[in-house]
């Protein structure tokens, strides 16, 4: 077993804290993380989250409430949300119940439908995003604005740290799977030129 250091040890174990805290059961608004989670890449036409600018330049959330998209397909939400669409769908079908979402045809295409956030939508999103508000400006006073800073320096690195890892380990297992293509080739390619040789081939 390969040794830990004792630092990297009390970092696994800090960041490990917040999968089981009680505040991530927590409900803004009364909605759970999915419906928000959808409601806000319609609102916003892409996943909130994948803004890493947002460290210099902060949202202009007013803004992009009241501005027009032309919604998002169920398949391109669930790649926003990296989940697969049979998880979105009944998560969106239960919001078009309510109201908050509503289906729209592609003026592009007639045959795909698209999903696009309403007026009610809009006030949920607003809601939430004021309750989420108030319990970070709490934190900020309780960490203390330089603090604060410095979290959000941290927890961006540590963000672009992991999403490096995951792309180099995908990369690396196309590549193997690209080889492994190409291996598996090489023997038909043979066996195709053995046949052709054979066939080709007068010699009493």
């Amino acid at each position: 077993m390969t040794g830990m250091d004792p630092v990297a040890e009390k970092l696994l174990y800090s960041i490990m804290q917040f999968n089981k805290g009680k505040w991530r059961q927590h409900k803004p608004h009364g909605r759970n993380h999915n419906e928000i989670m959808v409601l806000a890449c319609l609102l916003h036409g892409y996943h909130p989250g994948e803004r890493m600018d947002w460290r210099d330049n902060p949202p202009d959330f007013e803004g992009h409430l009241n501005q027009e998209h032309p919604g998002l397909k169920v398949s391109e939400i669930s790649a926003l949300m990296r989940v697969k669409s049979p998880t979105i769908t009944p998560v969106i079908r239960g919001l078009e119940d309510e109201g908050l979402v509503e289906r729209t045809m592609d003026p592009e295409d007639r045959r795909a439908v698209r999903i696009t956030i309403t007026d009610a939508g809009r006030a949920i999103i607003r809601a939430a995003h004021e309750e989420r508000m108030q319990t970070f400006n709490r934190l900020v006073e309780h960490l203390g604005e330089e603090d604060s800073l410095q979290l959000t320096e941290l927890l961006s690195k540590v963000y672009t740290y992991f999403d490096a890892q995951v792309s180099g380990q995908n990369e690396s297992t196309e590549h193997r799977d690209e080889a492994t293509e190409e291996v598996n080739e090489v023997p038909k390619s043979r066996a195709s030129q053995s046949r052709v040789s054979k066939q080709g081939d007068d010699t009493p």
